[in-house]
């Protein structure tokens, strides 16, 4: 599969591809957010603190007659906002990606 694909290429806009790997007989491609910060959707004020990481698998796409699994390292952001209820919050994407 080098060669035939540009990694960026792969990538929906705002993300970063980090790996692009075989399983089974389909391809895995995990991406990151591009952004080095996320907005508390209380508050909106925006956190560099984040608080942990996790995988979300939106869809499967094909790519190239093979079934393509995309993952994303989403992030947990700390608020810290002293008078805002929500302490911790997820990033968010477009909605057109997830």
């Amino acid at each position: 599969m080098h060669g035939r694909f540009q990694r960026a290429n792969l990538a929906p806009e705002g993300f970063i591809v980090v790996s692009v790997q075989n399983v089974g007989e389909g391809v895995e491609i995990l991406l990151r957010s591009r952004h080095g910060s996320g907005t508390c959707p209380d508050c909106g004020r925006r956190s560099y603190r984040v608080q942990s990481r996790y995988i979300r698998r939106p869809l499967d796409l094909p790519l190239g007659g093979r079934r393509a699994f995309l993952a994303i390292r989403a992030r947990r952001f700390w608020c810290d906002t002293a008078i805002c209820r929500r302490r911790i919050f997820c990033e968010q994407f477009d909605h057109g990606v997830l």
